[in-house]
């Protein structure tokens, strides 16, 4: 290797080290339970090997669902449903399994738990509308790099349904 090469080398390895110039990756957002945002399908399928294939399932935005997991909501069972966008994960959606269609007051109820806790655990929420008249909640928050939102609806009593969505904020 010529002076020059070696000159070039130590030159762009300098710049690369000073503060400010190097081009380093924005830290991880972790959306749930280790799993990051921009993770790849393989890196979520190695932090939990249980999770299985699925599809079926598009966000409104387009991102569309690639692996499922067993997951607990509040200690009852539910769906850990993992989005991605491209290659590149990009939401996490956990819903509970097996709401009573019955059990309207039951379910606004836990609905009002995970509010709750969501508040104790990312501060107040951004927005929160509870209606317990037409069996709706919704809330949601923004903290540490987080979009957290739980939402609970049961139109017309046939078809209760309770989530949490965890994404990136941008």
């Amino acid at each position: 290797m010529g002076l020059r090469s070696a000159l070039i080398g130590l030159a762009v390895a300098a710049l690369a080290a000073a503060p400010g110039v190097a081009n380093a990756p924005p830290p991880l957002v972790v959306l749930w339970n280790g799993a990051a945002a921009g993770m790849s399908v393989d890196q979520v399928y190695a932090l939990f090997p249980g999770s299985t294939a699925a599809t079926g399932q598009t966000l409104e935005d387009g991102a569309l669902e690639a692996l499922s997991l067993d997951a607990t909501i509040d200690g009852a069972p539910a769906d850990a449903l993992f989005f991605f966008r491209g290659k590149t994960l990009d939401a996490v959606v956990v819903e509970r399994r097996n709401l009573q269609r019955d059990l309207r007051a039951q379910n606004l109820a836990e609905a009002a738990r995970l509010v709750s806790a969501a508040t104790a655990q990312y501060g107040r929420p951004s927005r929160c509308i509870q209606r317990r008249d037409i069996a709706a909640v919704d809330c949601a928050w923004r903290a540490r790099g987080l979009n957290i939102a739980v939402a609970y609806h049961d139109f017309g009593g046939g078809s209760p349904a309770l989530s949490i969505l965890y994404r990136a904020a941008v």
